[in-house]
Protein backbone atom coordinates (compact mmCIF):
# COMPACT_ATOMS: atom_id res chain seq x y z
CA UNK A 1 0.00 0.00 0.00
CA UNK A 2 1.72 3.55 -0.79
CA UNK A 3 1.99 6.23 1.81
CA UNK A 4 -1.26 8.21 1.64
CA UNK A 5 -0.10 10.19 3.91
CA UNK A 6 -2.91 10.92 6.50
CA UNK A 7 -1.83 13.61 8.58
CA UNK A 8 -1.72 15.60 5.33
CA UNK A 9 -5.10 14.76 4.56
CA UNK A 10 -6.16 15.38 7.74
CA UNK A 11 -4.43 18.53 8.27
CA UNK A 12 -5.73 19.86 4.58
CA UNK A 13 -9.31 18.73 5.55
CA UNK A 14 -11.97 20.38 7.47
CA UNK A 15 -12.90 20.03 11.01
CA UNK A 16 -16.45 19.48 11.08
CA UNK A 17 -18.60 20.52 14.33
CA UNK A 18 -22.54 20.34 15.11
CA UNK A 19 -21.60 24.43 16.20
CA UNK A 20 -20.68 28.01 14.09
CA UNK A 21 -16.96 26.51 13.57
CA UNK A 22 -18.60 23.81 11.90
CA UNK A 23 -15.93 23.30 8.67
CA UNK A 24 -13.59 25.56 9.70
CA UNK A 25 -9.50 24.14 9.45
CA UNK A 26 -7.38 23.56 12.31
CA UNK A 27 -5.29 26.59 13.53
CA UNK A 28 -1.82 25.59 14.38
CA UNK A 29 0.26 27.06 16.96
CA UNK A 30 3.38 26.54 18.54
CA UNK A 31 4.32 25.42 21.91
CA UNK A 32 6.72 28.34 23.36
CA UNK A 33 8.06 26.06 25.84
CA UNK A 34 9.05 23.33 23.07
CA UNK A 35 11.15 24.03 20.43
CA UNK A 36 9.76 22.24 17.19
CA UNK A 37 6.24 21.18 18.51
CA UNK A 38 3.09 22.58 17.34
CA UNK A 39 -0.65 22.23 18.46
CA UNK A 40 -3.92 22.49 16.24
CA UNK A 41 -7.15 21.99 18.92
CA UNK A 42 -9.93 19.75 17.31
CA UNK A 43 -12.07 19.98 20.27
CA UNK A 44 -10.53 21.75 22.96
CA UNK A 45 -11.64 21.01 26.52
CA UNK A 46 -13.73 23.88 27.05
CA UNK A 47 -15.89 23.26 24.02
CA UNK A 48 -16.56 19.55 25.66
CA UNK A 49 -17.24 21.21 29.06
CA UNK A 50 -14.21 19.29 30.25
CA UNK A 51 -15.09 15.56 29.32
CA UNK A 52 -12.38 15.53 26.56
CA UNK A 53 -10.06 17.10 24.61
CA UNK A 54 -8.29 16.21 20.68
CA UNK A 55 -5.66 18.05 18.69
CA UNK A 56 -3.36 17.51 15.89
CA UNK A 57 0.36 17.64 17.31
CA UNK A 58 3.52 18.37 14.75
CA UNK A 59 7.08 17.18 16.28
CA UNK A 60 9.45 18.23 13.42
CA UNK A 61 12.26 15.90 12.76
CA UNK A 62 15.61 16.47 15.54
CA UNK A 63 12.61 17.70 18.09
CA UNK A 64 10.66 15.98 21.18
CA UNK A 65 7.85 16.69 23.31
CA UNK A 66 10.02 16.68 26.55
CA UNK A 67 9.34 13.99 29.17
CA UNK A 68 5.97 15.06 31.27
CA UNK A 69 3.06 13.31 32.66
CA UNK A 70 -0.73 14.46 33.25
CA UNK A 71 -1.71 14.09 36.75
CA UNK A 72 -5.73 13.46 36.06
CA UNK A 73 -5.68 12.78 32.49
CA UNK A 74 -5.26 9.72 29.92
CA UNK A 75 -3.77 10.81 27.13
CA UNK A 76 -4.30 8.88 23.53
CA UNK A 77 -1.59 8.76 20.84
CA UNK A 78 -2.51 7.81 17.63
CA UNK A 79 0.78 8.38 14.53
CA UNK A 80 -0.19 9.41 11.77
CA UNK A 81 2.79 9.91 10.04
CA UNK A 82 6.96 9.48 10.47
CA UNK A 83 8.48 7.61 12.57
CA UNK A 84 10.30 8.49 16.06
CA UNK A 85 9.93 6.97 19.54
CA UNK A 86 7.82 6.78 22.62
CA UNK A 87 9.48 7.35 26.01
CA UNK A 88 6.79 5.14 28.08
CA UNK A 89 7.25 5.37 32.09
CA UNK A 90 11.08 4.57 30.75
CA UNK A 91 10.58 2.35 28.19
CA UNK A 92 11.63 2.95 24.88
CA UNK A 93 9.38 1.72 21.97
CA UNK A 94 9.88 2.68 18.10
CA UNK A 95 6.67 4.32 16.38
CA UNK A 96 5.22 4.20 13.14
CA UNK A 97 2.15 5.82 11.47
CA UNK A 98 -0.66 3.57 12.59
CA UNK A 99 0.95 2.89 16.24
CA UNK A 100 -1.13 4.45 19.24
CA UNK A 101 -0.23 4.86 22.64
CA UNK A 102 -2.56 5.07 25.60
CA UNK A 103 -0.88 6.81 28.86
CA UNK A 104 -2.80 7.02 32.37
CA UNK A 105 -2.69 9.80 34.56
CA UNK A 106 0.94 10.35 36.85
CA UNK A 107 2.84 8.33 33.87
CA UNK A 108 6.07 9.97 32.57
CA UNK A 109 6.46 9.76 28.70
CA UNK A 110 8.00 11.35 25.75
CA UNK A 111 7.76 11.11 21.88
CA UNK A 112 11.24 12.23 19.97
CA UNK A 113 11.12 12.68 16.23
CA UNK A 114 14.81 11.78 15.04
CA UNK A 115 15.02 11.40 11.12
CA UNK A 116 11.51 13.13 10.25
CA UNK A 117 8.34 15.08 11.29
CA UNK A 118 5.66 13.49 13.37
CA UNK A 119 2.12 13.92 13.34
CA UNK A 120 -0.30 12.90 15.54
CA UNK A 121 -3.75 13.01 16.75
CA UNK A 122 -3.75 13.36 20.86
CA UNK A 123 -6.86 13.26 22.82
CA UNK A 124 -7.21 13.75 26.54
CA UNK A 125 -9.70 12.08 29.29
CA UNK A 126 -11.17 14.14 30.94
CA UNK A 127 -9.70 17.86 29.00
CA UNK A 128 -8.79 20.60 30.48
CA UNK A 129 -12.18 23.11 31.01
Amino acid sequence: MENQNLARRMEEGAAFFPVERAGRRPVWCPNPAWTGVSLADLAPGADTKGSFSSHFVRVRKDCEVPDHLHESQWEWNAILDGQGKMILDGREILFKPGDTFTTPPGVRHAVVADKEDVALLAVFVPGPK
